[in-house]
């Protein structure tokens, strides 16, 4: 059964809003490039992912993704997080229904080892393993039976919300707890620890 990786991409000059008071407007966009384009790699580069599948408004985004040999999928309009993943799972309900694997590219701290880890959750039957964030307020990763399993509530309180939905449905849930998977980067606190471990850093603008 094919397994699928979705990468939702904001346009590159709007992602990390956050960041936006620290960082120049060309640097939020080379920023955000390298945050994709690093995601793209990790997850094209993992032996048990068949395909990954790059949702985006950014047409920019679209060609690279479509030069790095991913699938591209047009925003059919401005809209959520949550609108471009089920426009994702859509996509993929009607060409190759499988295993699917949602993913941001705002986790920087995950390894090749992780993602290899993390697919290792999959199970026979149907089920939905979540990686929450640090506090598990949020969602981090979703890892799915298949993509009709699960309604996308990104936003406040999603990873309770996405576990009360396994348990409406009453499929297996797995919840793991990685400590890289569940660091993402939104703040500039989180910006200044990713630069101590970065040759070349990003560097925050102080006046």
């Amino acid at each position: 059964m094919t397994l699928w990786a979705v990468l939702p991409v904001k346009p590159l000059s709007r992602g990390k809003s956050r960041l936006h008071g620290c960082m120049k407007a060309e640097e939020i966009c080379a920023f955000n490039r390298c945050l994709f384009e690093d995601t793209f790699r990790k997850l094209d580069n993992c032996i048990n992912i068949d395909r990954v599948l790059v949702v985006s408004q950014d047409e920019a985004v679209l060609e690279t993704t479509r030069q790095m040999g991913g699938y591209a999928l047009k925003e059919e309009r401005q809209s959520s997080l949550n609108a471009a993943v089920s426009q994702a799972l859509e996509f993929i309900m009607e060409n190759d229904p499988g295993k699917v694997l949602i993913i941001p590219t705002d986790l920087p701290w995950m390894t090749a080892q992780d993602l290899a880890e993390l697919l290792k959750l999959r199970r026979e039957g149907e089920f939905i393993a979540i990686v929450p964030d640090e506090r598990q307020w949020g969602t981090n990763a979703i890892l799915l039976s298949h993509p009709g399993l699960l309604k996308p509530q990104y936003g406040r309180r999603s990873f309770q919300k996405h576990v009360l939905q396994a348990a409406n449905r009453a499929v297996e849930l797995i919840v793991w707890l990685n400590k890289n998977i569940q660091k993402d980067l939104d703040t500039p606190q989180d910006l200044l620890i990713y630069n101590k471990i970065k040759i070349n850093p990003i560097h925050i603008l102080t006046e």
